[in-house]
């Protein structure tokens, strides 16, 4: 009747034999979802197969009550014969989790891509697939069907009434039982445990190997695994792994299928009515809300378990819903090493899934009123800050994306602004994922970058949201000053993206114009993805590659939306907490030089006629390519303002230094442009005039102050050839250097740049007696040094 009353072992590939030779299998076989299994008498084929796109909502609606209802009173069925055999006794309720763990154990196939009906490859691939394999949709359901007799695993019929069933079971473990469930569980050797274990041993976890091994030992030496294991903690961590193998999959089933009903509705109507037809019928048990109701009780369960597995003498606060401090640590403990680390992938990618497929404008799906909105939000901020808790930049990218749909909710975006720990802890942990994400890998360069981008731009919003609030304000604030080197290192990325992105979609533009003037619109076509080596199609990458590179036009548009973005979070940051930019000089040379005034300087300086919009008569193609200049110009000239006014004779000495992009002119012509269309209020204005106006006279005035002035060698960095502000020595070479010059070099690479050694900021050893001479240098000569960090001056100004 049942694995593990014969005393079988459970393996790999008996799911199938489990359906279709066991008691519970026949009994919770019954679905509206395995419509290549039943044929023509399969719920699609009956109730969904024609006249879809006529169909009313209501009419569809009454179809899928009714599907829902047959397939409840199958749970039904089910519970009551399970219910007796959990009360009859021990050996009983043991067969009773045996059988599901074996079920979970023999369709773990089902987690493998080979095995996946999109091939691993997500909604892009999957529509691929139907696209140019000649392979119709209907055949591959039926492949999907021979795949599970073969490989052994079951249907996805039969993986969610079962997935139901244990969530059934795991109902009546309520939030302050979070601290009996056994962090240490699959440290366990036991028999039964192993049975329920099953191929979560073989599941990457949050510690490394050694850490695992170390954790056993530790939690050996405590006890921890000394007593039997309790039911509910073995029903808990079967649910989880039954969330895994038989929700996940078919979730993602479900999410190709929505995927492919919109993409072939005008191309091949056929294939669209098959999968929309699909959809309905698993929408009708996972869009349930009875469903709903009992998946989100039990990922409250998992986000609290979760939570005081990081925290462990937090634990009970968490399950309380009384959490004060905050959830950004760099301690990781025993609890956290050994858990799996797909359990946060499988609550993420679900939380995707769920937002992706709702209908626009009906709002967020039922799931979010059933989920605790403080655990989920606390635990999205966990996954943001925690890079050695959380290794998978990927992983923290959509962490992002998920936190800043959240706060279009207004229940969560209450706690958003005002929760303690959040306003605490949101923008440290957005800054650290925005650095993190630099390491995204891919084979092809531009796929990587746009990864890369992509995964920021949430991020960029969620700082666009909540940096006007007051406690996020001071927050910011307070990294940059208690983690100065990892705030450093998130500027420059930002600073860098927009310089990158906007010379890309500027440049790109640029030459579709002049393809387009020589009458050769043929070249506008780049190679498709499927000429592209195998090794530059992994993962996300095909779809990046063939959006991004495929189609020029499309590339530019993208790197301008992108561009127009990062410069717009950089003003927000410029607006609410300037001083966080112009205490660092390195930073603030940085984003003056190689960001506001290279971006200034092709916007209105001399190349700027390359961008000029068509002639009088001409359609402008700006909105085309989402290239808004007017807003750039009126962004950047605030930015001047805003920097200025927390220090203006330093930003003003630091643009006068700038030898590749400062002109007089541009800037000029700046005030000008915004004077004459009038893209920027009145107060603003008059304070970025006057701000020029200084600037230029400081200019003019440094010029005739160095025209015949001869600087020794020893002042002067050795890479940038700059009087040298604040000179340190780089113990590793000897060599002594401008403070702002190796910083900005060690926020890139840690090393010292003249031997590769490991070199940190905190390495540099101040050269007080040189700084002086240099400071009396200056003084004595009649150079404006505007402050005591204002000494940089270019070679190229002075003197031979």
């Amino acid at each position: 009747m049942m694995a593990g009353a014969s005393g079988a072992v459970p393996q790999p590939g008996m799911g199938w034999r489990l359906q279709s030779e066991s008691l519970f299998g026949w009994i919770l076989s019954p679905t509206c979802i395995d419509t290549a299994l039943y044929k023509e008498q399969s719920a699609r084929s009956v109730h969904f197969s024609r006249g879809l796109a006529s169909r009313s909502r209501a009419s569809v609606e009454s179809v899928q009550r009714l599907l829902r209802d047959t397939v409840q009173e199958v749970l039904r069925q089910g519970s009551s014969i399970v219910a007796p055999l959990l009360r009859a006794g021990e050996a009983s309720r043991n067969a009773v989790v045996g059988w599901f763990a074996a079920l979970v154990t023999g369709s773990q196939a089902r987690t493998k891509s080979a095995n996946m009906m999109d091939q691993g490859q997500g909604p892009q691939g999957f529509l691929s697939m139907l696209e140019n394999a000649p392979v119709p949709l209907e055949m591959q359901m039926q492949m999907q069907i021979m795949k599970a007799q073969t490989s052994g695993f079951a249907t996805s019929g039969l993986c969610v009434n079962s997935f139901w069933a244990i969530l059934e079971l795991v109902k009546p473990i309520k939030l302050p039982q979070v601290t009996t469930l056994e962090p240490f569980y699959l440290l366990r050797e036991g028999p039964h445990d192993k049975e329920v274990i099953g191929g979560f041993l073989e599941e990457p976890r949050f510690g490394e190997t050694s850490e695992v091994e170390a954790t056993k030992e530790y939690a050996t030496s405590k006890g921890h695994l000394k007593d039997p294991s309790k039911f509910p903690a073995q029903i808990f961590w079967l649910a989880i792994r039954a969330f895994h193998v038989l929700c996940v999959p078919v979730m993602k089933e479900n999410l190709c299928m929505v995927a492919a009903a919109g993409f072939f509705q005008q191309k091949n109507p056929a294939v669209m009515e098959t999968a929309l037809g699909e959809h309905l019928v698993y929408e009708a048990i996972l869009g349930s809300s009875a469903f709903l109701g009992d998946l989100g009780t039990f990922l409250n369960l998992v986000m609290a378990f979760c939570l005081g597995a990081a925290f462990p003498e937090k634990a009970a606060e968490f399950a309380a819903g009384k959490v004060l401090g905050s959830v950004l640590t760099e301690e990781v403990s025993p609890q956290w090493l050994v858990l799996p680390s797909c359990i946060l992938e499988d609550i993420v990618e679900v939380l995707e899934i769920v937002t992706s497929i709702q209908p626009p404008g009906k709002g967020p799906s039922e799931l979010f009123l059933h989920l605790d909105a403080q655990l989920l939000l606390l635990l999205v901020t966990f996954i943001l800050g925690n890079g050695q808790h959380v290794k998978n930049p990927n992983l923290r990218g959509k962490a992002a994306t998920l936190l800043k749909g959240l706060t279009a909710n207004s229940n969560y975006r209450h706690l958003v602004e005002n929760s303690p720990v959040l306003a605490n802890d949101i923008v440290p942990g957005c800054i650290r994922v925005f650095t993190a994400v630099e390491k995204t890998k891919q084979s092809f360069y531009d796929i990587r970058m746009q990864l890369k981008y992509q995964l920021r731009i949430p991020i960029m919003e969620l700082f666009e949201r909540v940096l006007p609030l007051e406690a996020h304000k001071k927050a910011l604030k307070s990294f940059a000053t208690e983690n100065p080197d990892e705030f450093l290192k998130f500027l420059n990325n930002l600073m860098n993206d927009a310089t990158m992105q906007l010379e890309e979609g500027m440049d790109t533009l640029i030459e579709i114009r002049r393809l387009m003037r020589e009458g050769k619109e043929a070249e506008l076509t780049r190679p498709a993805a499927s000429s592209v080596a195998e090794d530059e199609q992994t993962g996300e990458g095909t779809d990046l590659y063939a959006r991004s590179r495929a189609d020029p036009k499309a590339h530019c548009k993208q790197y301008m939306q992108m561009g127009h973005r990062t410069i717009s979070t950089l003003w927000s940051i410029s607006r609410e907490a300037p001083m966080v930019i112009i205490t660092k000089l390195n930073v603030l040379q940085q984003m003056l030089h190689n960001c506001l005034n290279s971006c200034l300087d092709r916007l209105v300086g001399p190349r700027c006629l390359e961008l000029k919009a068509p002639q009088k008569g001409q359609v402008s193609d700006f909105e085309e390519y989402s290239f808004k200049p007017k807003e750039l110009l009126q962004m950047i000239a605030e930015m001047y303002v805003f920097v200025a006014r927390a220090d203006k004779e330093k930003v003003q000495k630091t643009i006068t230094e700038d030898g590749r992009s400062y002109r007089p002119k541009t800037f000029q012509k700046a005030v000008s442009i915004l004077r004459r269309e009038q893209m920027i209020s009145a107060d603003m204005l008059q304070e970025f005039s006057t701000f020029v106006q200084e600037l230029n006279d400081l200019a003019e005035s440094q010029e005739a102050a160095l025209a015949n002035v001869t600087v020794p060698d020893d002042f002067l960095d050795p890479i940038m050839s700059e009087i040298m502000v604040d000179p340190v020595l780089l113990p590793t070479s000897n060599t002594i250097m401008d403070r702002k010059v190796i910083e900005r070099h060690i926020m890139s690479n840690d090393d010292d740049p003249f031997n590769r050694k490991p070199l940190a900021v905190k390495d540099l050893l101040p050269q007080t007696e040189l700084r002086d001479k240099i400071v009396d240098f200056c003084k004595q000569h009649g150079i404006v040094m505007g402050n005591e960090s204002g000494l940089e001056h270019k070679m190229s100004r002075m003197g031979d």
